[in-house]
């Protein structure tokens, strides 16, 4: 762990030299990602490769749309369509992990992006409270966070941090806290999927939602997704086969 913790820093004061970033061709956009770990430097290395399935999407957006990012991580899905359809789109991403947070604001920074992307540290969950986000890694680009319980089953470890976080539904970011109703919405929380589509029914039906991409761990979450999308007008459009990882589907407006 030492050695693995000085390769880090190594690499780290490496980028930092040259500007504290990497430059990434993604389907023809050049986009600045920052390095403050092996973890974000793997991310940006493969950007193209790790969710094609996730770009795909993305490349069928129409323009002069809304789209919400949540669980943004250090802003990949949303850096990539502000610099595809520059002013023709309005991104709100949203991610509660401290770090992650942290490298996603220097990317918006490093691409000059802060006119087209709007980032807001707070978890998007099933009910609006005020909680606590469990850690399993601390660090800029660590996944499995969890929010309102510590999950093993999900962080696959045990909270190595834990900080306060305030959680919020979307129906009220819409209809409390006057967000624009989205066109359209990726969701990728590592857990908690199903209890935002519930804390989501009029955001869901509202006729300005065209597309949801959802990542979804077990058969039971995609049978409970479909369900739950079926009631607000939604349909299965397809299934990720090239993402790494966990199944995403695709649900479009009937």
């Amino acid at each position: 762990m030492l050695l693995k913790n000085i390769l880090n820093e190594l690499v780290v004061a490496a980028y930092k030299i040259k500007g504290g970033y990497t430059t990434i061709q993604v389907r023809g956009q050049s986009i600045r990602v920052s390095v403050d770990s092996l973890r974000t430097l793997k991310r940006a290395k493969t950007y193209s490769i790790k969710e094609p399935d996730t770009l795909d999407w993305i490349d069928s957006f129409e323009p002069d749309s809304c789209y919400f990012d949540l669980g943004a991580n250090i802003g990949q899905y949303s850096l990539y369509p502000a610099k595809k359809y520059g002013e023709k789109i309005r991104v709100f991403s949203f991610e509660p992990q401290s770090n992650n947070y942290y490298a996603l604001n220097k990317n918006i920074f490093f691409n000059q992006l802060k006119e087209n992307i709007t980032a807001y540290c707070v978890a998007v969950s099933g009910h609006s409270e005020f909680s606590k986000l469990y850690i399993p890694k601390f660090i800029p680009g660590g996944n499995r966070s969890q929010f309102g319980k510590e999950d093993i089953g999900h962080m696959k470890m045990s909270a190595t941090h834990t900080q306060g976080m305030f959680g919020v539904t979307l129906d009220d970011l819409c209809g409390q806290w006057g967000f624009p109703y989205p066109n359209y919405i990726k969701i990728d929380v590592d857990g908690i999927e199903i209890a935002i589509l519930k804390g989501a029914k009029s955001v869901l039906a509202h006729p300005n939602l065209k597309s949801v991409i959802v990542e979804l761990g077990t058969p039971e979450e995609q049978e409970a997704a479909i369900a739950l999308m079926q009631q607000a007008g939604l349909e299965v459009k397809r299934r990720s086969t090239k993402n790494w990882g966990e199944t995403c589907l695709v649900f479009e407006r009937v």
